[in-house]
Parts: C-alpha cells; sequence; structure tokens
C-alpha cells in the first residue's frame, strides 16, 4: 500500500469537514479489526464521496484504496467482500470525476489564492466559512471533480488487475470499475475480448455484470441477448448500443411484462445496478418506444405492485408516456386501461404524498382516486391539475 501523507489531509476536506481522521480510516482497512473495517467502509460512503458528491480528500483517499486491490494483506476469500466494496467506491470516484470544461476556470479564479484562503479559513476554526464564500467553495469543487478525473487511470489499473480474482462478486465490481473508466482507455477491443473470456465461464450473476459492463463501454453485446438467463438478457438489451435494436427492445418489455420475477433474478444485485433492475428496465423501454399499445402490458404488469415509493423508478416514468401531451381530451383506450390499473392500487393516492401528486400533475391529471376513476368510466370531465 502507498503511504498515508496524513499532514496532507489536514488540509483537505469531506463531507463533515477537515479529513484529519480519514487517514486512520484508510490504514484501518488493511490492518484493522472488523469493526474499524466497517467504520472505514462507512467513512468512505457517507464523507469520502457523498450521495456521488466528490470532495478535496476523494482523489488522494482513492489512490490508496486503489492501492489496496490487490494488496496481499486482503487477498483471501474472508476479504473478497471488502475487495468489491472497494472496487465500487473507486467506480463511483471515476464517474464523479466526469468533468466539464468550466471546471478549470472555477478551480484557480483570478486573483485569488484559494489554499491561502482554505488554509486561514480552516485555522480560524471556522469550516463553514469555506462554503460561504462562493468563489471558494467552487473552487474547491472543481478541484475535487477535476482530481477524481486525474485518478481515473490509477483506478483503470486496480480494477483492471482485479478482473483476475478469484472471487466472481469482486470480478464483477472490477468490470464496473473499468468501463466507468472508459476515458482512459485507448481502446476497447482488448478489454472487450476480456469481459467475453470471463462471460463464457461466468455464472448469471457474474455474467450479468460483464454484459452490463460491456454497454457502459459502449459495446453491442448482442450475442447476451440469446443467453439462457433472463437476467443477463435483459442486461444485454440495456446496452445504449442496442437502443435500436429491435430484439432488445422485445426482451425488455418481455421482462417487463412479469416485474416480479425480476426480483428474483440475481442472488448478487450486479453492481451497476443500485436498485431493483425494473427501474433501469422501464427507463429504457420509456426512452425506446413510443407506442402507447407496445406499453401498456408492462404498465398493467406493474400497476398492481408499485408503490408511492417507487413513483421515480417505475409507475410514475410510464405515468408520463402514456399521458404524453394530453389535454382535456378523452382518454385513449391505453389511457383508460392504465389509469383505471392505478385507481385499483389503494397505496397510490394519500394526498399527503407531494411526489406521488407531482406525477399525477405532470401527466394532466388529479391526484384524486375518484376523480381519476370518473375519468376512466367517462362519467365527468377531470378537473384541470392543480
Amino acid at each position: 500500500m502507498t503511504d498515508i501523507d496524513t499532514g496532507r489531509f489536514a488540509t483537505l476536506l469531506h463531507a463533515y469537514g477537515r479529513a484529519t481522521d480519514t487517514p486512520g480510516h484508510l490504514a484501518a482497512l488493511a490492518g484493522g479489526d472488523a469493526a474499524s473495517r466497517n467504520a472505514a467502509l462507512e467513512h468512505l460512503w457517507s464523507a469520502v464521496i457523498h450521495q456521488g458528491t466528490p470532495w478535496t480528500a476523494t482523489p488522494p483517499a482513492a489512490a490508496a484504496v486503489a492501492a489496496l486491490i490487490n494488496d496481499p494483506r486482503l487477498c483471501g476469500a474472508a476479504d473478497a467482500a471488502l475487495r468489491a466494496n472497494l472496487l465500487s467506491f473507486l467506480a463511483a470516484v471515476a464517474e464523479s470525476g466526469r468533468s466539464s470544461p468550466e471546471l478549470a476556470d472555477l478551480a484557480d479564479p483570478a486573483g485569488v489564492d484559494v489554499d491561502a484562503a482554505l488554509v486561514a479559513a480552516l485555522d480560524a476554526g471556522d469550516e463553514d466559512e469555506v462554503f460561504a464564500d462562493e468563489v471558494l467553495a467552487n473552487a474547491l469543487y472543481a478541484r475535487a471533480v477535476l482530481g477524481c478525473r486525474d485518478v481515473v487511470p490509477t483506478v483503470l489499473d486496480a480494477a483492471t488487475a482485479a478482473l483476475a480474482d478469484p472471487a466472481p462478486t469482486v470480478r464483477a465490481a472490477a468490470a464496473h470499475a473499468v468501463s466507468v473508466c472508459r476515458p482512459a482507455l485507448t481502446g476497447t477491443a482488448t478489454i472487450a475480448r476480456r469481459l467475453d473470456a470471463l462471460a463464457a465461464g461466468a455464472g448469471p450473476d457474474e455474467r450479468a455484470a460483464l454484459v452490463l459492463a460491456m454497454g457502459e463501454l459502449g459495446l453491442a453485446p448482442r450475442a447476451y441477448l440469446a443467453d439462457p438467463h433472463p437476467g443477463v438478457r435483459a442486461c444485454a438489451a440495456l446496452a445504449p448500443a442496442l437502443a435500436d435494436d429491435p430484439v432488445a427492445t422485445t426482451e425488455i418489455l418481455t421482462a417487463l411484462a412479469d416485474p416480479v420475477a425480476t426480483d428474483d433474478w440475481f442472488t448478487q444485485r450486479p453492481p451497476q445496478l443500485h436498485s431493483r433492475i425494473r427501474f433501469a428496465l422501464v427507463d429504457a423501454a420509456v426512452a425506446r418506444v413510443d407506442d402507447p399499445d407496445r406499453l401498456l402490458p408492462a404498465a398493467l404488469a406493474l400497476a398492481p405492485i408499485v408503490s408511492p415509493h417507487t413513483v421515480r423508478g417505475d409507475w410514475g416514468a410510464l405515468l408520463r408516456a402514456l399521458f404524453a401531451g394530453r389535454a382535456d381530451d378523452p382518454l385513449s383506450p391505453a389511457q383508460r386501461r392504465y389509469l383505471g390499473a392505478l385507481v385499483d392500487n389503494a397505496d397510490l393516492w394519500d394526498a399527503r404524498n407531494g411526489s406521488v401528486g407531482l406525477a399525477f400533475r405532470d401527466a394532466g391529471l388529479p391526484h384524486d382516486r375518484a376523480a381519476c376513476r370518473a375519468l376512466v368510466t367517462g362519467s365527468v370531465p377531470g378537473p384541470p391539475p392543480r
């Protein structure tokens, strides 16, 4: 493992302030007991990268983590879950380093000594002052993002080496990390062959992750649309390069026709999927299919099992798609059937739920069960959205 510059972290920030505690957590990943390691992982995911947002401590912490991936102290089978978790952290860091051109100007604002201003604020013990100064706060954020971009080659090297890990979960996490490092790749042919070779001997969980990585790399994993496992087929169909492929689109719609089954596809969910795979499938279906009648079977299959908590993940997107552009026109047959199915779901009609209400208003509908039932039966016109 590379040496950790404790002094350097004293002038860096994470989500909760000065990153003086970060070196201790990094050291615990390799040398601590189970409780210390768990605390270190929590620190990485909550402080070092917070809900996808990087901080100035993020790039050097990521470099230290990358050095741990193939560290002999963590090479045992008992540490496979830790290695996979660390690779997922590195993937998140690489994703946060996808910068835009204007960040360079923000990182070094004219007439401002960012380092001196930061040190002065920290020495005064007023960390809040750092973020009260918009120029300083923007500079630090830009430096964090650019630093994450600069560490991507290091992440790529560690993740590529981890593709040879004996543990399937680690290889899956490594494939994901490699794919988000795409800007650092000189080409995809070599890594594509390696992912294909791994997939040939992998179980469904790992194979799905490998296929998703192929898609993230811009490849078209068309051969996997014929995979014997429905989850692998669906993951192949999600590849952006197959967005116009009718076989891929049909696979997505077929999967959504039995959404409950999708929850049981994987024992270990591919690391690319942060929640239920049906959410990604719905996003793809709505983006690719503009025929309401083709979307309707999926929408009807989902309607009885959705909840207010999944409005952003599944049924809300279908509601917007099926009711796009609707004014006060009578409901189409597809609209009538889907809205009727939602009316039948008693969980969706709490007027206090703002997210659900917004989904209905965005579709030009009232968030009122009786009013929507009347629209379905055609007894009265619906009131304008409030």
